[in-house]
């Protein structure tokens, strides 16, 4: 009974550790939810943020295996050498789009609480990430 006791708490650590790692993965993914919302960083197929869009939390390092995912022009495309325009839905950062994956080469930026079609960019796009 002692070991039991012992162990228990411990496990139940382990498994609360391991629910908060859980919800972590789960927020960061339900970000391609079709929804654009406020603190994600969209990128739609068509120009003046029209058609299909993805919707993301977190920065990209290569867009060739994610998909349009919103109803509009363009869903199922992949993002990747595909999306037109963008917003960001983010108070304080700004989300820039590169040209190249692994956040390399020309790049547009998108300013915080801003929406517009990309220019260096367009429909040349393989990565994004937040700067502040």
């Amino acid at each position: 009974m002692r070991t039991i006791t012992t162990v228990l708490p411990i496990v139940a650590l382990s498994l609360i550790g391991l629910a908060g790692t859980a919800s972590a993965d789960v927020s960061a993914q339900s970000a391609l939810d079709g929804v654009c919302q406020s603190g994600e960083f969209c990128l739609y197929y068509n120009s003046n943020h029209s058609g299909s869009f993805s919707d993301f939390v977190l920065g990209v390092k290569d867009f060739s295996t994610v998909r349009f995912v919103a109803d509009g022009a363009g869903k199922g495309q992949l993002v990747k050498n595909n999306a037109a325009s963008a917003c960001n839905k983010d108070d304080n950062l700004t989300a820039r789009v590169f040209f190249n994956s692994n956040w390399q080469g020309a790049h547009d930026d998108i300013a915080p609480g801003t929406c517009k079609n990309l220019v260096n960019t367009y429909n040349e796009n393989a990565s994004f990430e937040w700067i502040a």
